[in-house]
């Protein structure tokens, strides 16, 4: 019987929810039409995809899914955000840590360069952002991501909005790796921008949101067409909108058990390993409220990720040598750097990020294999 593989790199994409896939089916199954018709093919597509806009919205807790714009992914969402935003605006100033996903980065960049100021937002040792330490500096945007991509840090989105407010700035989210495992602001209060990353939460990929509040500065950035409420030219990819819709409408439901799950895994997975590999190092909050739970950022003192990564693979256990925007450059993830990890831990850090489905049973089993391929990986190292 083949070995069973434990799958934990669901932040790079897991399965598709069930609903998603029947709904996705259903559409591909169907003429193909575009909403914007006026036939009746195309009418029916524009049911499926103001329905799949109203589980969305209703997944963000907005009364306003006209201002939901379907994107290719979480990527384009926080580029959008921001760029548009920027060109809308003209000037200002944006608030932002060091730590933001490679996205936010270089959009901010993008802006700086263009003659928009930038102020650091500090953070402390296990990436907990430091607003009181905040040097106001005028009006524009604040950029704050929900919970962190390679530390798994939890965001004081209360505080974020003190600053926004304090300082007349819009305020941007990044939900694209925290929406869903953490609760949002209650109907979005507060909030002017905020990104979505459909694959993590059980959509396809290639799937995604931005919601822009109404009055918000903000311009489109795909012109030529009058889709998404002139907010997103070119025609809606209508099988992974739909497939997000129905994947958002199971998180509406079920948010508590997905939860449930995968703080139980992540609990027993990081107790097991602390007690079998005494060279594991947690980077980020413990388990806890501060923490995602569908995160565990680990190093293992003296390895290399890439090359314990690939061991685990060989072990049944699917996990990633840090966060994928920046493995394939073999740089220190800014996060790392950021809350002062050394460069031999940052470049052994090893995520494994849990699913709405991953079992706390399977966890004791992860553990182990992990401790084989540590001892397996410095065995190798020592001779």
């Amino acid at each position: 019987m083949a070995e069973e593989r434990i799958f934990l790199d669901h932040a790079s994409g897991g399965p598709l929810l069930p609903a998603a896939r029947v709904e996705m089916e259903r559409v591909l199954s169907g003429e193909g039409a575009a909403p914007g018709g006026g036939h009746r093919e195309a009418r029916e597509a524009r049911v499926i995809l103001e329905a799949a806009r109203k589980q969305s919205a209703e997944f963000l807790g907005t009364e306003e899914p006209d201002r939901l714009v379907f994107t290719s992914g979480g990527t384009e969402a926080v580029q959008a955000a921001i760029r548009g935003w920027g060109e809308a605006a003209g000037k200002g100033t944006i608030y932002v840590s060091e730590i933001e996903h490679p996205a936010v980065e270089t959009a901010v960049r993008r802006l700086q360069k263009s003659g928009f100021s930038v102020v650091p937002i500090p953070v402390d040792g296990e990436g907990r952002l430091q607003w009181k330490k905040v040097k106001p500096a005028g009006p524009g945007l604040v950029c704050v991501h929900v919970a962190h991509h390679d530390l798994g840090t939890v965001q004081d989105l209360v505080q974020a909005r003190v600053l926004a407010n304090s300082v007349k700035a819009q305020l941007f989210l990044d939900g694209t790796f925290g929406a869903g495992w953490i609760d949002l602001p209650r109907e979005l209060e507060g909030v002017d921008l905020l990104a979505v990353s459909g694959h993590r939460l059980g959509g396809p990929k290639g799937s995604g949101l931005l919601w822009v509040r109404s009055g918000t500065a903000w311009k489109a950035q795909l012109e030529g067409g009058r889709q998404e409420n002139d907010q997103r030219a070119g025609t809606e990819n209508l099988p992974a909108i739909a497939g997000l819709g129905a994947a958002l409408q199971e998180w509406n439901r079920d948010a508590g058990k997905f939860r449930k799950c995968a703080r139980e895994s992540q609990e027993v997975l990081w107790r097991e390993i602390r007690k079998k590999v005494s060279s594991a190092k947690l980077h980020g909050p413990e388990p806890g409220p501060e923490r995602s739970p569908a995160h565990l950022g680990l190093s293992f003192a003296g390895l290399e990720a890439e090359s314990l990564a690939l061991v685990l693979d060989r072990v049944g256990v699917v996990a990633r040598g840090g966060s994928g925007c920046v493995t394939r450059e073999m740089r220190i993830p800014p996060g790392m750097r950021a809350i002062g990890a050394t460069p031999e831990e940052a470049r052994s850090l090893i995520l494994f990020t849990l699913g709405r489905e991953t079992r706390a049973s399977q966890m004791a089993l992860a553990a182990q294999r992990v401790a084989d391929a540590v001892l397996r990986l410095s065995d190798a190292f020592a001779m």
